[in-house]
């Protein structure tokens, strides 16, 4: 089993170069095989797919399934990869789209990190060792009563929850890991069920490892190595904010 440094290492370099690629990209057309799948998140799969297969992860990635090295399932666990998270924010030219890769043994989050392919700024965490964003450590600061919070949605929500603000940023993955650093107080899925483990879970270990919770909104298991799986993530800096946001999204 690689140690923890090493993968995040591995998983380092797979950022750098997934934004050398999303820089180079001039064409923004869709790839035809999906609704919102564009030619470059085809690219950016290749680029995280091929060296964590060639490392003897076994991988699931939202733009090509579920993948073994060869021998069959890795013994090292499985890396859930989201090659470009925010894609659509990327076509745009808007600054807030990244690349996510968690390693997760035995159904559990082992070591992370989402990085902001345009700012550089990458989020890093290891379990039992906690979080960081660019080397420093993170800590999710005081929680903040619903009235005095910004929340991060994605999606439309169906009544006012009462915050103090709200922002659509269009990246789940970054949203969440702005919860762990304190941009955002909390964060609610809008949608039914429009989330595959590729969207949080890298930023899942990220906040729990700062000090953060997080919970599907119906009380599922948030770690599920199933392509098709989908969930509702509710995240926020305190366990009581974090029930206030999720009674009002099952109540919308």
């Amino acid at each position: 089993m690689p140690n923890d440094n090493d993968v995040l290492a591995l998983f380092a370099s797979i950022c750098d170069r997934t934004a050398e690629v999303v820089a180079g990209t001039t064409e923004w057309g869709e790839s035809g095989r999906r609704a919102g799948q564009y030619l470059v998140d085809l690219d950016v799969d290749e680029v995280c797919v091929s060296p964590l297969l060639a490392a003897g992860f076994s991988v699931l990635s939202e733009e090509s399934g579920l993948q073994h090295p060869v021998g069959g399932p890795s013994e090292f666990g499985v890396v859930v990869v989201d090659p470009l998270d925010g894609s659509t924010n990327a076509s745009l030219g808007l600054p807030w789209f990244a690349t996510s890769l968690c390693l997760v043994v035995d159904s559990t989050p082992r070591v992370s990190t989402v990085s902001n392919l345009v700012t550089g700024a990458r989020y890093e965490a290891v379990r039992g060792a906690g979080a960081r964003l660019d080397g420093d450590s993170i800590v999710v600061p005081p929680p903040v009563g619903l009235g005095d919070a910004v929340v991060a949605i994605s999606g439309l929500p169906g009544h006012h929850y009462g915050w103090r603000q709200f922002r659509a940023m269009g990246a789940s993955a970054l949203d969440l890991c702005a919860v762990a650093s304190g941009s955002f107080d909390g964060f609610v899925d809008m949608s039914p069920d429009a989330h595959g483990v590729w969207d949080y879970v890298g930023a899942l270990l990220v906040v729990q490892e700062a000090g953060g919770a997080m919970v599907d909104a119906l009380g599922r298991d948030l770690v599920v190595l199933e392509h098709d799986a989908r969930r509702t993530p509710v995240a926020a800096t305190g366990v009581a904010l974090l029930d206030e946001l999720v009674a009002h999204r099952i109540d919308r």
